[in-house]
């Protein structure tokens, strides 16, 4: 499953949602993957990308919200 396609394509409340089942979905199947397997370090990875990012704009959208959510799986 590649998390950046699936990102793109989240533009409503309802495509959030289901990235977020599939986001816990990928951590129950494969949470060896993930970096930030407790949610303190879930959010510190939200933070931290969120921080170091430049893609964030003040015109973002659903989509982008979703990046944060993946990035807090994996960024340090």
């Amino acid at each position: 499953m590649k998390f950046d396609e699936i990102e793109a394509k989240v533009h409503s409340k309802e495509d959030l949602l289901q990235f977020i089942k599939l986001l816990k979905v990928n951590y129950l199947e494969n949470e060896q993957e993930w970096e930030n397997t407790s949610i303190d370090t879930f959010l510190d990875g939200m933070e931290a990308w969120t921080n170091d990012t430049d893609l964030l704009t003040e015109e973002d959208t659903w989509s982008t919200f979703a990046k944060i959510l993946y990035a807090g799986s994996r960024y340090e």
